[in-house]
């Protein structure tokens, strides 16, 4: 009897150890699948576009070039694979680009011409390397001054550069992705793209604001016109359109930025100044819509903050942004 007991008991052992065997992988495996299911992929997003990018954006290298935009300048090339794009004013109220590329590399940039201490303040905020050929005494010494600001200066680095003979000079200057991030790299700058905007898929589609064309006079020798075409905004230069020469397409933007302050003439009597630090109005125009915006910044080093009526940060749609600095007295006119 006591024989039969312990073979009994060695049995029943061995069924428990099985059954719990089988619970454990039974509940390893729905906790692996669980785990497996429940922690989708966050998608990989270009910072300076809010568009999802199929590679990690953090490998890429970002970096910023001035490019000439009088009349012997076009057509440009490189500005339609830029992410952002200042446009301001220059001397003689010729305008003129700081383009910021990290999603697209152009083979092709330019022509790239001299630097201006409102560009710098551009610069500053991104803390990206910059190329440029030379510039205003007063740009040129805030360099020299300051060691964060990143400059790629033809003058010192022309191995970046090449002249284009097609063109006469001074506007035949130009440069490229691959020589400009290699002149980074052998500066060996510490730098990394970080998120400028934040982004809507559906940004201001509940506006009741309709903005088709715009038409921008930022003074009396140059126009800028927007047309909402096919969900960008295609730009308009002198009542020409504005083409990348890079790949004969029309350079258009998903946004246009209106930033509006003081631009005057400074103490020289012939180089600009612009207040870029301070505040003030604009507006703010994606998906054919606009809205009424405010702009804020806090010192030269800080990132310029748009707001809406209601005082929330405003959100871009995904793409690529051009933000235009105008004068609070030039003209604008929107349908």
């Amino acid at each position: 009897m006591k024989k039969l007991f312990f073979i009994l008991t060695i049995f029943s052992s061995f069924l428990l150890i099985g059954c719990n065997k089988n619970l454990e992988n039974k509940e390893s495996t729905q906790t692996s699948a669980g785990v497996n299911n429940n922690i989708p992929k966050e998608p990989l997003i270009y910072p300076y576009t809010g568009e999802i990018s199929s590679n990690d954006p953090n490998l890429q290298t970002a970096y910023m070039s001035i490019i000439e935009n009088s009349s012997f300048a076009r057509p440009q090339n490189g500005l339609s694979e830029a992410d952002i794009v200042y446009e301001t004013s220059a001397e003689g109220g010729i305008p003129r680009f700081l383009a910021l590329f990290h999603k697209n590399s152009p083979e092709k940039i330019g022509p790239v011409r001299s630097v201006r201490p409102y560009f710098l303040t551009f610069a500053k905020e991104h803390a990206l390397p910059f190329g440029h050929c030379g510039g205003s005494s007063a740009a040129i010494s805030e360099i020299k001054s300051d060691s964060s600001l990143m400059s790629l200066n033809e003058m010192f680095n022309s191995k970046a550069y090449f002249r284009d003979n097609n063109r006469k000079a001074p506007h035949n200057l130009y440069t490229s992705s691959d020589k400009l991030k290699n002149l980074i790299k052998e500066k060996n700058f510490n730098i990394s793209a970080k998120q400028f905007f934040k982004y809507d898929e559906n940004a201001l589609n509940t506006s009741k604001e309709t903005a088709n064309n715009i038409h921008i006079e930022p003074n009396k020798i140059y126009t800028i016109d927007y047309k909402f075409e096919n969900g960008k905004y295609t730009k308009y230069m002198d009542n020409e359109a504005s083409i990348d020469a890079n790949n004969n397409n029309p350079v258009a933007f998903k946004n246009v930025i209106v930033q509006k302050t003081d631009i005057y003439l400074n103490e020289d009597g012939s180089h600009l100044d612009i207040d870029l630090v301070g505040e003030g109005t604009g507006y703010l125009f994606t998906n054919g819509k606009k809205s009424d915006i405010t702009w804020n910044k806090i010192s030269e080093y800080s990132q310029t903050k748009f707001y809406d009526s209601k005082g929330n940060e405003i959100k871009l749609s995904p793409g690529n942004t051009i933000i235009n600095v105008i004068d609070k007295e030039a003209k604008i006119s929107i349908e």
